[in-house]
């Protein structure tokens, strides 16, 4: 070797820097295989449980289908051979006639010859010389004795041999018709087991479209709402949109309500309420009456992560306060204005409406994604949670009764002493309540204003599928997700649907009896 193609010596550095670049590959390797998946993508035993029940029944209908071809293959050759050994049981039958026949002619002669023999009264072989004399002239006696015997004995074994196979015939038919028998008899187990595979297939196709839909829940889960569980056809990646809705009675009936997928029910000024319509998954025509701002809203929405935020306006400082927190400002005092409009046919301020679409596109490209409020599980699953019977529940407001009554599918709201009904005459139901005790204090932007304070931790009802969950809520800081817990600190689970949260002060409501 050439004294430049000596590598030169490797220094301990070297050695030291290749160990470290070596363990950090190693590491890659490792992080890069056995990283786990993340919240988002984890199987719950649930959907495992049913991956394997889809497999199981998957294989079962394969099988049953395999099965049943090739039953079926098996019976059109059982029929082919049922109809080969019935032609030839029809076959033995024709042969057994046609040897009945051909036996007579020999066996005649022999008869007419013993006739014959009688009726002359002479030895049977002169009687047949001299008919045979009269054939052939150049006969002798014995030459005609010896013809006379040549017949007998050949209409003798002609009779032996149709005899050997008339008895061979008639041993044989049995055995074709036995034969037949187990045709048929495998015919009649075949048919049966087809039917069995075939009920069995069926039950198993049936239980696999159960099983199908309820892994499409998981399946699809991207294209299911962050707040209610269902479908979203405009898809979860836009931000959710908050509107001030107006509650007292020259409010109502309000337009959207029944088309938001939360709506938080807060105490204002002399008792009344405003609600806080979240939409993410609908979009709604006319929305409304909208109204002002609170710094309760806040905390009470910033967990939906940088919503757009509708409303009619707010004092200054109230007004300060939205705009300086993670709120989208688009109320009607903003450049978002043009989004608006008024329903001349109401009184002022009860007048000021907009859509979901208009509100949107003055919003622009919003860039809060709201994140999951609830934990929502598969319908069909049991309720984890511990639940009581109910009736339903009374939440008072001071100058505002409220209740809810289950109807079968959700909770029927009432509002002193009137159903709840949006502007279409639809009353509202949502499928879940949450009755959320909440302490309020002191707006620092109006001493008249009450201001719920929605950080901390207290008692809360929950309302869902026709029964109650005593629980409590809990929300560590401004940003958190609110949580909510059974009485046994289970964390709450529900079932695909709207959700109304009504925040009365604690001991602000009651159940009905």
């Amino acid at each position: 070797m050439a004294k430049s193609e000596i590598a030169p010596p490797t220094t301990s550095r070297q050695r030291m820097t290749r160990v470290v670049f070596a363990l950090l590959m190693v590491f890659g390797m490792l992080a890069t295989t056995t990283a786990p998946v993340d919240a988002q993508g984890t199987k719950t035993d649930d959907q495992l449980e049913l991956e394997s029940r889809e497999a199981r029944l998957l294989d079962e209908v394969t099988n049953a289908e395999r099965t049943i071809d090739e039953l079926n293959i098996e019976r059109s050759q059982v029929l082919v051979d049922i109809d080969a050994g019935t032609a030839a049981i029809e076959g033995s039958a024709d042969a057994l006639e046609f040897l009945a026949l051909a036996r007579r002619q020999p066996a005649l002669v022999r008869v007419n010859m013993a006739l014959e023999r009688f009726v002359s009264g002479q030895p049977a072989q002169t009687a047949f010389a001299r008919e045979l004399q009269a054939l052939e002239h150049d006969s002798s006696p014995l030459q005609n004795q010896e013809v006379f015997g040549s017949v007998v004995e050949a209409a003798d074994s002609e009779l032996a041999r149709i005899d050997g196979e008339i008895t061979s015939l008639q041993a044989n038919v049995p055995e074709l018709m036995a034969a037949r028998q187990e045709l048929a008899n495998r015919l009649i187990t075949i048919d049966a087991t087809v039917r069995e595979l075939q009920v069995g297939m069926d039950d198993a196709n049936n239980e696999l479209a159960t099983v199908k839909q309820a892994l499409a829940w998981y399946r699809n889960s991207g294209s299911r709402s962050q707040l209610t569980g269902r479908n979203n056809p405009h898809g979860n990646n836009r931000a959710a949109l908050v509107v001030k809705i107006d509650n007292v009675p020259r409010a109502r009936p309000q337009a959207g309500i029944n088309d938001a997928d939360m709506v938080f029910v807060e105490l204002v000024e002399g008792g009344q309420t405003r609600y806080a319509a979240v939409f993410h998954s609908e979009e709604v025509g006319t929305v409304g009456p909208v109204r002002s701002m609170r710094t309760t809203d806040i905390n009470l929405v910033r967990p939906l992560n940088k919503p757009l935020f509708a409303n009619s306006g707010g004092n200054s400082r109230t007004t300060s306060a939205i705009n300086a927190s993670p709120l989208v400002n688009i109320g009607h005092a903003t450049s978002a204005g043009r989004a608006y409009f008024r329903n001349n046919s109401r009184p002022a301020p009860h007048n000021l409406f907009s859509s979901t679409a208009a509100l949107r596109r003055a919003g622009g490209s919003a860039p809060g994604v709201p994140p999951q409020m609830f934990t929502i599980r598969r319908p069909g699953t049991p309720n984890p949670n511990k639940t009581a019977a109910t009736k339903g529940v009374n939440v008072s407001y001071e100058s505002t009764n409220v209740s809810y009554t289950w109807n079968g599918s959700g909770w029927a709201r009432s509002q002193d002493g009137r159903a709840t009904v949006d502007t279409a005459g639809v009353r509202t139901a949502p499928e879940t309540v949450i009755v959320q005790f909440t302490p309020y204090g002191v707006s620092p932007a109006d001493r008249n204003s009450p201001e719920a304070n929605v950080i901390g931790k207290g008692r809360a009802w929950i309302f869902t599928e026709g029964k109650l969950i005593r629980g409590s809520w809990r929300k560590p800081n401004a940003n958190a997700v609110p949580l909510y817990f059974d009485s046994e600190g289970n964390p709450l689970q529900l079932l695909p649907g709207r959700v109304w949260i009504e925040l009365p002060r604690p001991g602000d409501a009651t159940l009905r009896n």
